[in-house]
């Protein structure tokens, strides 16, 4: 069995989360999205000087899931737009070869501990909608808001579900 950690990411730590997205992103968006948006979504999400912003200006928390002491995940929370008592699931990744093993589920759940730690009700969360990844929210008690297309720039558009779930 193997001995799972989640834990909180220190600012130091932000270049694990960025290698993390790196390996993942191009294994788990294959045929979701093109190679080129794939890479302008990382430059553009995974700077330090975004992650940093995110921690210091918009009361983000990154923390990184270990199994057996390796670095396979990722979770990123905080507070969602003008809906007080409700937390964003900004990201939440693994690596592929640790998908199917529940550890999706135990980060989902840990970020609905953390948001009624903090006094919120409700997790919402964004998702492409070619993911399988929204069978997991899913069974994990999220269900579709609304769907979405943004435009994020060079072209590009994110054709997302937004899906919430109550904790």
């Amino acid at each position: 069995m193997m001995k799972t950690e989640i834990r909180h990411a220190s600012e130091t730590e932000l270049t694990i989360v960025e290698s993390l997205a790196r390996e993942i992103w191009p294994e788990s968006y294959k045929g979701i999205i093109t190679p080129e948006q794939i890479e302008y979504m990382l430059g553009w999400m995974y700077s330090s000087d975004t992650m940093k912003d995110e921690i210091l200006n918009k009361g983000i928390k990154f923390d990184l899931l270990s199994c057996d002491g390796i670095d396979v995940g990722y979770i990123s929370y905080g507070p969602y737009e003008n809906e007080p008592g409700t937390i964003k699931v900004h990201k939440l990744y693994l690596k592929p070869q640790y998908h199917h093993k529940g550890l999706g589920s135990m980060m989902l759940t840990h970020a609905k501990e953390q948001a009624r730690s903090m006094g919120c009700n409700m997790l919402v969360l964004n998702v492409n909608k070619n993911n399988p990844a929204v069978k997991v929210y899913q069974r994990n008690g999220f269900s579709v808001r609304k769907s979405v297309c943004l435009d994020v720039g060079d072209g590009f558009v994110m054709d997302d579900y937004i899906m919430e779930c109550p904790v």
